[in-house]
């Protein structure tokens, strides 16, 4: 009888934690309290709603944000790590490969997320390093009012003329090193020679992308497909295709920083973003597709099922980078 009643107290005490962990105030959640900093290349408005949604759930935290782009955040990391210690709680950036080198660094730290359990295998670590918290897709996108027969394909770019189009440059931008590993293990190098050759010019960014294409500066554009979006929908002349060999989806992660000094209000963050509750804030407020199959994707964008996908191998986006880096500059120039 007594093993039986053991038994029950631990499953009664681990369930309890569960649900404090899990959910919102009235639970337990509200009595974690304290500042926890986030260290992110997600764009600034989106930012700040997110933390405005998370404060207003659990008003004893306050949650600080950097925010610049994945190369300044990294070299952020790296110079107060070289100090002695990161100031931040939890990074935000744009891929897993640069998480994988985080881990190697032994910067990052094991957490078990209960929400967690709702995500694909595909969207995290299975040491428990890292959760996917949002879905990106690189996609091309085009001047509305200049481009009457817009791209279909990765190939529509080196082979049909559109005049000057626009790239995201890996330098600055972890969406664009994946991307660029990505296109190269499909094409070659080139396929960048090429289309630089038939107008390609890189960009210092995504943003920088979107807007030379509405400027009319550039017809074409590679570019995240959350940028695209909002600008549809306020009816500017921009649209997007998702190409016939495929997207590159693109997994963006968060982790909790090994030197936390309030590793329960960072746990509670990344557990909120993963929560059904928090993906829908990620898509409402971001436009980008959530990484939960219980969450609709955004409004006017297609099921991410029936989006045909362009296989991207991390681990070599991880070992290549620096390769690749010295690759597109004598190409492109910084």
């Amino acid at each position: 009888m007594w093993k039986k009643m053991l038994l029950f107290s631990m499953i009664f005490f681990v369930g309890a934690a569960l649900v404090i962990y899990a959910t919102g105030p009235g639970t337990g959640a509200e009595a974690i309290k304290g500042r926890i900093t986030l260290y992110t290349s997600v764009p600034q408005p989106i930012v700040d709603r997110l933390q405005n949604e998370f404060m207003k759930k659990y008003p004893g935290i306050t949650l600080d944000a950097f925010r610049s782009d994945t190369n300044a955040v990294i070299a952020k990391m790296m110079t107060e790590h070289q100090a002695g210690q990161i100031m931040g709680d939890l990074v935000w950036v744009a891929e897993p490969s640069t998480y994988e080198e985080f881990k190697d660094q032994g910067l990052l730290l094991k957490i078990a997320p209960p929400e967690a359990a709702n995500l694909d295998p595909s969207m995290k670590d299975p040491e428990g390093y890292y959760y996917a918290a949002r879905l990106i897709n690189m996609v091309i996108a085009y001047n509305t009012l200049k481009v009457t027969d817009p791209p279909k394909s990765w190939e529509d770019l080196v082979t049909k003329n559109y005049g000057s189009m626009g790239y995201p440059t890996p330098l600055r931008s972890g969406a664009s090193v994946a991307a660029t590993e990505t296109l190269v293990s499909r094409f070659g190098w080139d396929y960048f020679e090429k289309f630089k050759r038939n107008g390609g010019m890189q960009l210092q960014s995504n943003a920088t992308v979107s807007d030379m294409i509405l400027k009319g500066e550039h017809s074409v554009g590679v570019i995240l497909d959350f940028m695209v979006r909002p600008l549809m929908a306020k009816g500017s002349p921009i649209n997007y295709v998702w190409p016939a060999e495929g997207t590159i989806f693109i997994p963006s992660p968060i982790a909790v920083l090994k030197n936390t000094k309030n590793l329960r209000a960072a746990e509670l963050f990344v557990n909120y973003l993963l929560s059904r509750e928090g993906q829908e804030t990620v898509v409402k407020v971001g436009d980008f597709y959530p990484v939960r199959k219980d969450v609709a994707a955004p409004a006017g964008a297609p099921p991410i099922a029936g989006i045909r996908k362009l296989p991207t191998d991390w681990k070599a986006v991880k070992d290549n980078t620096k390769a690749h880096n010295e690759r597109w500059t004598k190409i492109f120039g910084r």
